[in-house]
């Protein structure tokens, strides 16, 4: 295998901290925050790079304007979908009460707020509705079943993150597929019934490292959030090459992607091939093993061909099945071929490869879905990587 390496806009935040201290140094946001006010922040479920140090900053910032802010896991039915199993996803990515100075409130306790004008119930974390605000942090990035100008980022955490497994449900109850216009429409009901005031945007560079930090306010959220997700389109990686005979992919899980691994690099949802995806044409996919901050979820490996047996083994069924079906989805919860180890696996990948040169397969292999800046090819993209000049081989 040969080690290849992309060039890619390296645009990065040195200081994360520092930059969610800038934020709060803004006065319109600044005036948002008054003293003793009771502040639920969200975090979710999502590995974010330096989740733990941005939310830290944004305690503290609270905390120092005289707030008291606490913690609530806004992350839908992840985490096995109980308490316990929430905070444990919290506490994998450093945020703990030890760590942020605050409590975390972990209950799956919901209020309803109604339902959306074309009558979806809509509900919400009982906590953060009973705070005198919401603060959610998340990315804001390409989502991994539909596309639309509002996808993965603080509308969707608001709707889907905030509203624990039942509000969860009753929005995957309508299918994925109408998720441009659901979770907007959703969003705009939950903001009409809660105050949230302003929430911590963050887009991140191909390389997985933060680029951008920003407080968003509420009242410009649907007007902010779809630039933002342009701009995230623009630094999104890829794989470089037309098509692919076998892609191995060492490591899948929660926190790499909602998905495992993310349908925009692959090509494939666990509800079926992703429409309009202009990256190469896959033939089979070979995942290797599942990532110890997943705790055991690994919902969404149905559209791998093959997986190994250490894979499986580390498969807490409970957590996956309570994670597709809550989003509606028994097909999220489907296991494809299991093999003993990882060259059998991708021995059996290549012999029922349709079409190719056997002898001599193209075969990619990244570390993870979030891992394109340096990966291995097989000789036989050679020279497809050499004609590119975005890829310097190793």
């Amino acid at each position: 295998m040969i080690r290849i390496r992309q060039k890619f806009n390296q645009t990065r935040i040195q200081d994360v901290y520092g930059a969610v201290l800038e934020q709060f140094k803004r006065r319109e946001i600044r005036k948002l925050v008054h003293a003793k006010d009771r502040v639920a922040v969200g975090c979710g479920s999502r590995g974010i790079h330096g989740m733990d140090v941005i939310a830290k900053g944004v305690i503290d910032s609270l905390l120092e304007l005289g707030a008291r802010p606490f913690i609530v896991p806004a992350m839908g039915s992840h985490g096995g979908a109980t308490p316990a199993g929430q905070r444990q996803i919290l506490s994998s990515y450093g945020i703990t009460e030890e760590t942020m100075g605050v409590p975390i409130v972990d209950t799956m306790e919901t209020v309803s707020l109604g339902e959306t004008k074309s009558g979806i119930p809509i509900f919400f974390s009982k906590p953060a509705y009973e705070a005198d605000w919401v603060l959610p942090i998340n990315r804001i990035k390409l989502h991994t079943d539909f596309s639309g100008p509002i996808e993965s980022g603080l509308i969707k955490m608001m709707s889907i993150g905030f509203g624990k497994e039942k509000g969860c449900t009753s929005l995957h109850r309508h299918g994925t597929a109408d998720f441009a216009r659901i979770i907007p429409e959703a969003g705009r009901k939950i903001l009409s019934c809660v105050h949230m005031r302003f929430g911590i945007g963050i887009v991140e560079n191909a390389c997985d490292h933060t680029a951008v930090i920003e407080a968003i306010q509420g009242e410009a959220l649907f007007d902010r959030e779809p630039q933002l997700l342009e701009l995230s389109k623009k630094l999104f990686p890829g794989i470089p090459f037309q098509t692919v005979d076998v892609l191995i992919v060492e490591k899948f899980g929660k926190d790499i992607s909602g998905a495992g691994m993310d349908p925009n690099i692959t090509g494939r949802s666990s509800v079926g091939p992703v429409k309009y995806f202009t990256g190469p044409r896959i033939q089979r996919i070979v995942v290797c093993d599942l990532t110890d901050a997943s705790h055991g979820n690994g919902v969404a490996v149905n559209v791998a061909d093959f997986i190994t047996r250490k894979f499986f083994d580390k498969l807490d069924l409970k957590a996956v099945y309570a994670n597709g079906l809550a989003c509606c989805n028994p097909q999220a919860c489907q296991i494809p071929v299991i093999m003993e180890t990882e060259e059998g696996a991708v021995a059996m990948a290549v012999k029922t490869c349709r079409f190719i040169d056997p002898e001599h397969p193209r075969i990619v292999r990244l570390r993870s879905t979030l891992h394109l800046d340096e990966f291995e090819i097989s000789e036989a993209l050679r020279e497809e990587a050499l004609a590119n000049p975005n890829i310097e081989i190793l």
